[in-house]
């Protein structure tokens, strides 16, 4: 793990790669097939469930203990609870694994979620989205990474259905994907805001890790996990979610190997 804060160009560099990546899954919608989608995607919201969980207690909470001291718990106990009545108020659920579209076409016909409300719900989600792949790029480049890997799976249903809702309520293609594609610019806010605090006040480092660690917990443990109890492709869930643990455990070994013999 880093010693410290590294606020370097190269730093910067590859969280706006990350981020920008990030952006491209909300295009999604309007290149993946829901079909493609529930054949594909099961396996890899399990690997995001163990990679996010892993690297909470891995690689974020112990840097976030080690700058902060146990207040980084009590930062990260507020995250988890907040992120848990954000979601319950704004009423739309981020991270199905299967039927998306299925799930917008039901709204539709149901109680239609306003494009407006939609699309503010998005750009808030994708700001914490950014801000929390900053935070991880703040503990070692290999977290950034596999953190940034595991935000842009578990978001993939999220746009697919987004997308869908939007078609659903009469917006056309190109607008609804220029829409979205404005929303993800939010996760740009969500890192800066986080790379800019942190530079300014190396204090606030401990506080932002913690904060990302209890939100990590939450999108691992109670949006992704249940996915794993769900569907009879349960082998390649649970292979998924071992894969994710090994990648992250694997990586927390090779920089503690690699730090003991620099």
């Amino acid at each position: 793990m880093a010693d410290g804060p590294v606020m370097d160009s190269t730093t910067v560099l590859l969280v706006f790669i990350a981020v920008a990546l990030d952006g491209l899954a909300g295009l999604a919608g309007g290149v993946l097939s829901e079909r493609w989608l529930q054949k594909r995607l099961p396996a890899l919201v399990a690997f995001a469930a163990g990679t996010l969980l892993s690297a909470v207690f891995l690689e974020v909470l112990p840097e976030a203990v080690a700058t902060r001291g146990d207040v980084a718990f009590t930062w990260a106990f507020a995250s988890f609870v907040a992120l848990a009545l954000l979601e319950w108020a704004l009423g739309h659920h981020h991270h199905h694994a299967e039927g998306a579209a299925g799930h917008a076409h039901d709204h539709a016909h149901g109680a239609p979620t306003l494009p407006s409300t939609l699309l503010a719900s998005d750009a808030l989600h994708n700001m914490g989205d950014g801000a929390a792949v900053a935070a991880a790029f703040l503990v070692s480049p290999n977290t950034g990474f596999a953190t940034a890997f595991a935000v842009i799976v578990h978001e993939l249903p999220q746009e697919v259905g987004d997308y869908a809702l939007l078609r659903a309520a009469g917006w056309s293609r190109v607008r609804s994907l220029l829409a979205l594609a404005g929303v993800q610019l939010t996760a740009a806010v969500g890192a800066v805001g986080v790379l800019l605090g942190t530079e300014q006040l190396p204090s606030l480092r401990g506080t932002v890790l913690a904060i990302a660690g209890g939100s990590f917990l939450y999108i691992g443990a109670v949006d992704l996990l249940p996915e794993l109890r769900r569907g009879p492709d349960s082998r390649q869930r649970v292979v998924g979610f071992l894969c994710g643990l090994l990648l992250i455990g694997g990586l927390h070994v090779a920089e503690a190997f690699a730090g003991g013999h620099g």
